[in-house]
């Protein structure tokens, strides 16, 4: 009987230094300056990429926020998994705004060109890139008013994913580019969420059959979709496999309108916010953890110790593939890094559980057999 105690307890006290040992990791909180919206970030949180009213911005923990100049007409910064491309826009032929790739080592910008349309000197957006650097996604102008979503190719082209009705958007895509999110227009202006696989666009569907809001994010392996959830509507992740809608739950009671802006590579965190109707620095930056559940992303950074000098992390915008750094804009509207601790596999909490369990039971016969 004792012998069983002691491998017992020796199980429970290896997993509890398992345990321990995940979450020994350097957390940090990083304040990017005012009117800097940090949005991409690198697999392992070491790169983030950035952008204000005109320009893009390079960051890391040694070098801070460097600028990478190109020209910020619409879209978002965006990091290649290995940190080494950032997609953005930059001027083109006759100074027009095309989506374009930043090579940090070159230290230039390769443009993509457009789809044969112009708006306001816009030919196109990038709002992502894939994992491996490979392709990027974004809009393109069709005419004046109407943009279809675009994926550049290998030789450096933006090709057409179409709309069936108006516009369409890309918002996102995954590692190797084979899924792509975003929205395609409706006849009745809605932004219905949407994702093509290999260039085939399905439209998304809740379970109960309503067309869903705007998809903005994907896991690496693009069986994840996160994005807007809309007025009344929980934060969502849509299942590719499946066709499946879970609700991750709801932070905020008080809060009208709920979404998510980025998903880890395996879909087990996913941020977004939780706010009321009103500048979206007035809201609650979210963060889902698989086996967690939904929780306000600032309490859950002051939980683990990290000084955020007073802020509150209003609108986090992207997340690393691993799940560890979180980026977006603060209440005062100044971008930030936010590096956390590790999140214990849901496995680890259950061997834990049983294995404490099976410590009483142990002792429980034991001490009946005195």
């Amino acid at each position: 009987m004792a012998h069983s105690i002691k491998a017992v307890g020796k199980a429970v006290a290896l997993m509890l230094a398992g345990l321990a040992a995940q979450t020994a990791h350097a957390t940090a909180y990083f304040d990017l300056g005012a009117n800097i919206t940090a949005t991409g970030v690198s697999s392992d949180g070491g790169v983030v990429a950035a952008y204000d009213t005109a320009h893009y911005y390079a960051w890391t923990a040694a070098g801070g926020v460097t600028p990478i100049g190109g020209a910020w007409t619409g879209g978002i910064a965006s990091v290649s998994a290995d940190g080494t491309l950032i997609s953005g826009s930059a001027y083109g032929v006759g100074a027009t705004v095309q989506a374009a790739v930043y090579d940090l080592a070159a230290g230039r910008w390769k443009r993509l060109g457009g789809i044969g349309g112009e708006s306001d000197g816009s030919a196109s957006s990038a709002w992502g890139i894939a994992g491996n650097g490979e392709s990027v996604v974004g809009l393109g102008w069709v005419d004046a008013g109407t943009a279809h979503a675009v994926q550049s190719t290998p030789a450096g082209t933006l090709q057409d994913l179409g709309s069936a009705g108006g516009s369409s958007r890309a918002n996102g895509v995954n590692y190797d580019g084979s899924i792509v999110v975003g929205w395609e227009e409706q006849s009745t202006g809605y932004w219905q969420g949407a994702y093509w696989q290999n260039g085939v666009a399905t439209l998304m569907f809740d379970n109960d059959g309503v067309a869903m809001s705007s998809a903005e994010a994907v896991s690496a392996d693009g069986k994840w979709i996160v994005g807007d959830a809309g007025y009344g509507v929980q934060t969502w992740r849509y299942n590719t496999a499946t066709g499946a809608t879970q609700y991750l739950g709801d932070a905020d009671p008080f809060g009208d309108v709920q979404g998510a802006t980025g998903i880890s590579a395996d879909g087990r965190v996913v941020v977004g916010y939780d706010r009321s109707f009103g500048p979206p620095t007035f809201g609650m930056g979210t963060i889902w953890i698989d086996g967690l559940g939904m929780r306000n992303l600032t309490d859950y950074a002051l939980g683990q110790g990290i000084d955020l000098n007073g802020r509150t992390l209003a609108l986090p915008l992207g997340v690393s593939a691993d799940g560890l750094t979180v980026v977006g804009l603060d209440n005062q509207y100044h971008g930030f890094v936010l590096t956390l601790a590790p999140v214990p596999e849901p496995a680890s909490w259950a061997l834990m559980g049983a294995g404490v369990a099976g410590l009483l039971l142990v002792r429980r016969r034991r001490a009946n057999a005195a």
